[in-house]
Order: C-alpha cells, then structure tokens, then sequence
C-alpha cells in the first residue's frame, strides 16, 4: 500500500510538471508570435516611411518650400516667359520620385497593401517567425472599410459548426496588418493628389498670368487707341474748319465774278447801243473787255482747281463734269467707263498658305495687303480713317482697294498720313460710303497703278 501510495504521488508531480511545461511552452509561444509580429509591424512601418532616407526627405522639404515661396511671393512673369512657379514643380516630381519611384519602397507598398485574410500568415516554430502561407492569396485592397467587420462570416478565432465544418478565423493580428495596410495604400494615394493639385495650381496659375498679361496688353492698346483717336478728331475738326473757310471764300470769290459779269453785260449792251456812232470803237473796247472777262475767268478757274487739289472733292467733281457730258464727258465705249470692279471677280489676293497678315503683323505694306478694321467713316462725304500710316510705307496719293469678306467694298486714295492712321476718301464710282461701317473687319489691297484714270 504504501508503494502504490508513493507511486501514484510520483505520477501527480510528473503530470503536474508536465502541465507546468506545456504552459510555460504556450505561453512562450504566444509571447514569441505576438513579439514576432510587433517587430514585423514596426519594421514594414519604417521601410513604408523609408525613414532611412534623410537626405532625400530633406531635399523634398527644401523644394516643396521653394514651390511655396515662389508660389506666395507671385512676383509678374512676362507673356513669353517661363513660368518659376512650373520649374518649382519640377524640382519638387523630382525630389518625391526619388523615393515614392523607388523600388525598394514600391514592392514593399505593394506587398504590405493587402487585406490579409484567414490563414494568409502560419507560425514557423523553428525560426520562430510568422510566414506568408503560400497556398492563400492575399486580396487587393478595394476601399477602406473593414472586410472583416461581420463576425459572423469572420469570426476572430476559428468556429467548428454543428455539421463538423469550420469557419477560418481572421486573427486580430490580420486585422491589424490590412488595417496599416490601408493606412499605407491612403498615405500614397495622399502623396499621389497632393502632386495633382499642385500641379493644378500651377496650371490655373499659368491662366491667370497669362491672363492677366493679356489685359495689361488690351489696356494698353485701348489707352493708345483713345490717344490716337482724340488725335485723329482734333485734325477732323481742323480739315472740316479748313473746308468750310476755302467754301466760303470760293463762294464770295464767285459771287464777286457774278457781279462782275453783271457789270460787264450792262456795259455790252451799252456798247451795242452806241454802236451805230462808233463801231469800230465799240468792237475794239468789246474785244478788250472780253478779253479782260476771259482772262478774269480763266484765273478764277486755276484757283478754283488749285483749292479742290487740297481735299477729297475734287474727284467728285470731275467725275460729275464727265457725267455731265463737258468737253471731258465719257465714252460709253471705252473701258473706262466700265465699272473698274467687274474687272476682279476673283477675289481679293492672298498668301500661297491662303492667308494674309493682321495689321499687326507687318512693317511694310505689301502686294497681297493686310487685314484691318474700318477705325472711322463719315457716310456723307465719304472720308474714313485707317488704321495703317507713314509707319508702314503709306504715302499721300496711294490708291487701295478694301475688301470686305469676297466682294470689293471701295477704292479709296489716300489724301493724308500720319504715324499710325491715314485719312482717304472713296473715289467715284468705285464704292458707296454707306456700304461701309466703323468696325468692319477689311482687307487694305495696294492698287499697282497709282495713275488709274478715276
């Protein structure tokens, strides 16, 4: 009794040991994973960080300050230069692709973004390390919700049901890793956006300065417009001044020769009067007087047509005389008389690429002309104002034709320039002011014969 006594105390220490070993082991065990895991977790949260990269994360701060700087400072950039702001942007794609483009960091973004389901880690006891099951795969990361949120379907520990089947339990420490696995995925997919709005802003940036330029430009063309126009009506008001004093005087010089030829029948019919008593006399002082008359008038007549060579009518007035049937009348036969426009159904010219420069554009008049707009025009007297002068080779007495789209609009002659701006007039026949508006976008075509017989 006593034997088996001492025995069965023996087999109770034993088992008890036995216990305490298997405990201890356990518990070692779990101490080990858990360590294992944490060490592992720490480590793949540095290399994410690529923490070890100082001087690149230094260089990304120095440049992304830069960016600011220059972004904040918004000093002017001309219309053709290059933009600081863009080359900041550049520096700063660099300086984050140096790590974000790194391998080391995109394998290690790749395989660490996952949600990592039941099963996808075993515990190796000899290395005592957790490792990738190779027979489970890994799922993509599709948002940042928890997939294992139903514990039901997902339950923290493996279920064996009633018909003897288990449900894989996804362990906490899984949970954790596709927890700072989206934290991972989000934190690039950050970097990614913030490098999208900046460039954005740079973009939007570019607009406004560009922008912005082309107002100061516009500003500056219509204070230069306005100045070139209060210019151009101080001179409208001098040639209207000057036209109406050179009316008036031709008119009194007129009425003055009308008197004087008043006076001078009343003395031929006295003559005729006293022509029985003397007419040898009266023929000679008739011839006298006629003389004076023709004389009188021929001199009248030069200073009458010195005086209309200084404006736009006298063009008119010669064609009106033509019309008339004076002793300058037209030959309906001849080619003159045709409309000059029926001669050019073709259009107006252009360039071999078909097109024609903007005003703008050129330093010299040319054959094929240029684009403009009509600046001014007076419908009753028909004299406009183009923007195109002396600048660029106009001179008084130059003969050009305006297109307006395919269809000839006028033929105009110059009758005056200056820097920026010719005065001219359209000649007889060859348009009507009406057809004509301030704004009209032409074509100024250089007529080559400057002599055509209007």
């Amino acid at each position: 009794m006593n034997a088996l006594a001492v025995l069965f105390r023996l087999l109770s220490l034993l088992s008890l040991a036995g216990l305490v070993a298997l405990l201890w082991f356990t518990s070692e065990t779990k101490k080990s994973q858990e360590y294992d895991f944490l060490d592992e977790q720490v480590k793949n949260g540095y290399l994410i960080l690529q923490s070890e990269k100082e001087a690149q994360w230094k260089e990304i701060s120095t440049k992304r300050s830069a960016f600011n700087e220059i972004f904040d400072d918004n000093q002017p950039v001309g219309l053709n230069d290059e933009n600081p702001l863009s080359e900041a942007l550049s520096n700063l794609r660099s300086a984050e692709d140096a790590i974000l483009r790194n391998p080391d960091y995109r394998d290690a973004l790749e395989a660490h973004s996952m949600e990592f389901g039941a099963n996808t880690f075993i515990w190796d006891s000899e290395s005592k390390k957790w490792k990738l099951n190779p027979s489970v795969k890994a799922e993509s990361i599709a948002s940042l919700k928890d997939p294992f949120a139903d514990e039901k379907l997902f339950p923290k520990e493996d279920v064996k049901k009633e018909d003897g089947s288990v449900i894989p339990g996804v362990s906490r420490q899984n949970r954790v890793r596709t927890l700072l696995g989206m934290f991972y995925k989000d934190r690039h997919e950050k970097f990614s956006e913030i490098g999208k709005l900046r460039a954005m802003i740079v973009e939007r940036d570019e607009a406004l300065r560009e922008s912005q330029n082309l107002f100061d430009k516009m500003k500056e063309q219509k204070e230069d417009w306005e100045r070139k126009s209060g210019e151009f009506e101080v001179k409208l008001g001098q040639v209207e001044a000057d036209l109406t004093a050179e009316k008036a005087e031709r008119k009194s010089e007129k009425e003055a020769s009308e008197q004087q030829i008043t006076v001078l029948n009343n003395n031929i019919a006295g003559l005729e009067q006293q022509k029985v008593e003397s007419e040898k006399k009266h023929i000679v002082e008739i011839d006298e007087m006629k003389n004076e008359y023709d004389a009188k008038i021929t001199s009248l007549g030069k200073e009458i047509t010195m005086a209309d060579a200084a404006g736009y009518k006298r063009g008119v007035d010669e064609m009106l005389e033509k019309q008339k049937g004076g002793p300058d009348a037209l030959d309906e036969d001849s080619v003159i008389a045709v409309n000059p426009f029926a001669t050019q159904p073709k259009g107006p010219p252009m360039l071999a690429n078909g097109a024609v420069e903007e005003i703008t554009q050129i330093t010299q008049m040319n054959a094929n002309g240029v684009y403009s707009t009509v600046a001014r025009i007076d419908s009753r007297s028909g004299m406009l104002m183009l923007p195109i002068g002396s600048d660029r080779g106009v001179q008084a007495g130059n003969v050009f034709t305006l297109w307006k789209g395919p269809k000839e609009a006028a033929r105009v002659k110059v009758q005056s320039t200056d820097k920026g701006f010719a005065l001219a007039y359209i000649l007889p026949k060859f348009g009507q002011p009406n057809i004509l508006r301030p704004g009209d976008r032409i074509q100024i075509v250089p007529e080559p014969d400057k002599n055509i017989n209007l």
